[in-house]
């Protein structure tokens, strides 16, 4: 490979880690109120988190209570953290997807589904691994009647009492759960666009969203356990001895209904979260003049 061809492919790349930070950015800010109500759906069980088991018992009933109780700013509670970590994470994820599927590519630059599903797969595990400390602290922060002054101040009280292991809690069911979420996410979302446009038909952003809603949808869906233990097993304690253990007490005491808990916040939020991701991806990477290659879609 030439210098001039290499130089084009990190700058490439770099682009494109630019353009998923600023989508991952812009999709999180506009649904932060959803994610923070999941998040209270998914550890009011657990004792610990400054609420009890009842208090939140619907998307509408939630969101009251915390414009009530809390202000209307406090939907974007722990935000700032999410931002710092959202950036680096879509950024990370985004673009190794396209990565990925370049270097999985076979000699017609073509995928099979495998490929592409393996592909999405490992830009999850690649993007989790590097920014699970700042999702960590982003859970603590978000709980009511939390004891932090701010992120640097929970990350440092967090590794004073609890060890450096406090900002891994939950590492593992986090990987074993984003990699097939990513997988499905970005698999769907390439295969059902190529379905639709079969490589030569104008795309249509308003079909893209529709496109990205879908796709999120069907992967978080076939996911959420997953990140319901994960979740439980980020919070202070040790409620759970690991993942296993957590699976046999969540369906013991709640049932399978336990592991959906905030499924439909979770839903209504990943509609337009994951949409406004895809497509503003692929608009930040036309704007930045990212060449196309034949795996994008």
């Amino acid at each position: 490979m030439s210098d001039k061809k290499r130089g084009a492919n990190v700058l490439d790349s770099s682009r494109m880690f630019f353009a998923g930070g600023m989508a991952g950015a812009i999709a999180r800010t506009c649904t932060a109120p959803l994610d923070r109500i999941k998040l209270l759906f998914q550890v009011q069980a657990v004792a610990g988190p400054g609420t009890s088991p009842t208090a939140y018992t619907g998307v509408g009933q939630a969101a009251m209570k915390i414009i009530r109780e809390e202000g209307f700013l406090a939907f974007w509670k722990g935000n700032g953290v999410n931002i710092i970590r959202i950036f680096p994470y879509s950024a990370a994820q985004l673009a190794s997807n396209d990565t990925y599927k370049r270097l999985l590519a076979d000699e017609k630059h073509e995928l099979s589904v495998p490929r592409r599903l393996l592909a999405g797969a490992c830009a999850g595990m690649t993007a989790t691994a590097l920014t699970h400390p700042l999702d960590t602290v982003r859970l603590r922060l978000a709980l009511p009647n939390h004891p932090y002054k701010g992120a640097i101040d929970a990350a440092t009280i967090m590794v004073r009492t609890e060890g450096m292991i406090s900002l891994y809690k939950g590492l593992v069911p986090t990987l074993i759960g984003i990699a097939p979420y990513a997988a499905l996410n970005f698999a769907s979302y390439d295969l059902i666009k190529k379905w639709m446009y079969h490589g030569e038909r104008p795309q249509s952003a308003m079909a893209n969203l529709l496109v990205g809603g879908t796709s999120g949808t069907i992967a978080a869906s076939i996911c959420y356990p997953l990140d319901t233990i994960r979740r439980r097993m980020q919070m202070k304690g040790q409620a759970y001895k690991n993942q296993m253990d957590a699976f046999r007490t969540i369906m013991a005491k709640e049932g399978m209904r336990g592991f959906y808990r905030g499924w439909v916040a979770n839903t209504v939020k990943v509609v337009p979260q994951n949409a406004i991701r895809m497509v503003s991806y692929e608009a930040m990477k036309n704007v930045l003049g990212v060449k196309k290659a034949k795996t994008d879609t």
